[in-house]
């Protein structure tokens, strides 16, 4: 049996690393009898893999797909020499990992799981025993690209059923920000001019699309969406040929967070704002993406100024 491991992460903030993160640590674990190790390693793995079903119009259902590795990182902690054991004791190692900055969000979902683990490897070379693993999963939040730095302006226009062109509602909408951090708030205004002669409301939510992909040269799609709790708001009545201005704050909740820099999955929010007119005139939307997330450049000196140092550097000033 192998020694089971404490796996110590410095500078894990909220409970999570960053893509671009130098990650530090320890790892300890006792040893009560001389054994023959060949070797002790630590490594950083980040994967990613997605299933789902489609139905083929006249087929039976098609199980499909995808995965991918964005990052594997070794790191020997002990190799012996010649017949060398490894003495009864208590040990201790630091690491050090480097991550790249291009690697997507955790996700753990139904149909898409993307994780990131450190793994300690006890490796031996036996008839009985080879080689066994302590497991810390860490999450970790990737970098986004945002989809406009400048305040987005929108427009939706509902014409009735009626004889009369002008007999007709428009909204003309801001955002102030496209690219914003979990926890943050999304401020939007709105002008509704209701040139009919019925009264309608407005409908503003935060909504979600979650783009599964699978391999291959043709590859199959499948879309996951819906609204996100508690950001569902509709208007007072606005009244036949009147004109009203609306703002509304939606709450972005701290554990949201767009999904880029995969080939398996794609996660995207949108605010959606609906004209509800009441029946037979149905409904008009507009759908304004956002992205939620760390840009790279403004996190970059706030992961410098909070991270410990490094081990070498720790070792290099006590000197």
């Amino acid at each position: 049996m192998s020694p089971k491991c404490q796996i110590t992460v410095n500078g894990l903030r909220e409970g999570h690393l960053i893509a671009g993160q130098r990650v530090t640590g320890t790892v300890k674990f006792a040893i009560y009898k001389p054994t023959r190790y060949d070797s002790i390693d630590i490594s950083f793995v980040g994967s990613g893999r997605c299933r789902f079903a489609v139905t083929p119009e006249e087929s039976n259902t098609v199980i499909l797909t995808n995965k991918e590795e964005y990052v594997s990182i070794n790191k020997n902690l002990f190799t012996p020499v010649g017949d060398q054991m490894v003495e009864p004791g208590d040990y201790e190692y630091p690491f050090e990992f480097l991550l790249p900055g291009d690697i997507p969000s955790s996700v753990k979902s139904v149909p898409c799981d993307i994780q990131y683990n450190i793994f300690v490897k006890f490796s031996r070379k036996g008839t009985f025993i080879s080689e066994s693993e302590n497991e810390l999963k860490v999450p970790v939040y990737g970098y986004v690209k945002p989809c406009s730095r400048q305040p987005l302006t929108f427009k939706i226009e509902k014409k009735l059923l009626s004889f009369n062109p002008n007999n007709k509602i428009t909204v003309k909408g801001e955002i102030d920000r496209t690219c914003l951090k979990p926890g943050d708030r999304i401020h939007l205004t709105m002008t509704v001019t209701n040139d009919s002669n019925v009264d309608i409301s407005i409908k503003s939510q935060l909504v979600y699309f979650n783009t599964y992909i699978s391999k291959g040269a043709s590859p199959s799609k499948e879309i996951e969406k819906g609204s996100i709790p508690g950001t569902k708001e509709t208007s007072p009545t606005i009244r036949a040929n009147s004109v009203l201005e609306l703002e509304r704050t939606i709450p972005i909740l701290e554990t949201l967070y767009s999904i880029q820099n995969s080939k398996i999955m794609v996660g995207e929010f949108k605010v959606k704002v609906t004209v509800k007119a009441p029946f037979p005139h149905g409904k008009a939307y507009a759908r304004v993406p956002i992205v939620i997330g760390w840009r790279k450049e403004e996190h970059e000196s706030l992961i410098q100024r909070d991270l410990p140092p490094s081990y070498s550097e720790a070792i290099r000033g006590n000197n």
